[in-house]
């Protein structure tokens, strides 16, 4: 726990992103990965192997803009910068294996501070008093606004539609007795954000996670929630499982694993 909280602070993030959590979960993603990395290779191959056939369809070679880019574990990067004249990778929370690439690749690779929804800075600011209505309402009026750097000629969504908002609605007060108010963020993010996908002109690629599973050691299914419909997802072009939290990193008892999907849509 002390490294983690250490690690929140060596990230670059404005004062709201730490208020609603934000550099918290980042630091124990990057935790969770060291501990488990050997099972989260699979996913995190399928997801490069995603972002490259994406990049294939590309007719123009500009610019590449990777949201919700983190530590960078599922994006090929060098591969990118090998195409693209130039990257920019965004996200909430600037890490330092973010700005390293940035130093590696300076000049064809920026880091940058940007809110994918558009809302988070009102969100904290009434984090003490927004209902559930008032949340799910900032998070579906929210405007992004345009693309940083300008229209991407590929913008890829890094396995981030399903935490837009349900880690900021995890730290809303209303929260603490409304459970149903994350889930109901989430939803209005995911959708808001595939909202503004649609309106970009280049190659989208979405990695998103369908479902999440709770599986026994001897490989029943104990619980699976859907999240595709809930979130307004069509079948995915690629579809794998992702090992996120074996025994007994979530529960002595089950195996947390995700059904991720891959989304392409764009020129050809």
């Amino acid at each position: 726990m002390l490294r983690e909280f250490l690690r929140t602070l060596r990230v670059d993030c404005p004062p709201w992103a730490r208020q609603l959590g934000l550099a918290r979960e980042h630091a124990a993603i990057a935790a969770r990965h060291e501990r488990v990395s050997a099972a989260w290779a699979p996913h995190l191959e399928a997801s490069h192997e995603a972002v490259l056939a994406a990049a294939a369809r590309c007719r123009l070679r500009r610019r590449v803009l990777v949201i919700g880019a983190g530590d960078c574990l599922d994006v090929p990067v060098a591969e990118l910068v090998g195409q693209f004249a130039e990257v920019l990778l965004a996200d909430v929370v600037v890490s330092p294996a973010a700005r390293r690439l940035a130093r590696r690749f300076r000049g064809r690779l920026r880091s940058i501070v940007w809110d994918a929804t558009g809302a988070l800075p009102r969100l904290a600011a009434g984090r003490r008093t927004i209902t559930l209505t008032e949340a799910r309402l900032i998070f579906e009026q929210a405007e992004p606004g345009s693309p940083p750097g300008g229209e991407p000629d590929l913008v890829v969504s890094a396995n981030c539609l399903s935490q837009l908002g349900l880690v900021p609605g995890h730290s809303l007060s209303a929260a603490e007795t409304d459970d149903k108010l994350p889930d109901a963020c989430a939803a209005a993010a995911a959708r808001r954000h595939l909202e503004w996908l649609a309106k970009r002109s280049g190659v989208r690629v979405v990695l998103a996670d369908c479902a999440r599973l709770d599986i026994a050691p001897d490989g029943r299914v104990l619980k699976r929630e859907d999240l595709r419909g809930r979130f307004g997802l069509r079948v995915p072009d690629r579809a794998w499982r992702w090992e996120l939290a074996p025994i007994p990193e979530w529960s002595p008892d089950f195996h947390r694993v995700h059904e991720v999907g891959a989304w392409i849509d764009g020129p050809r």
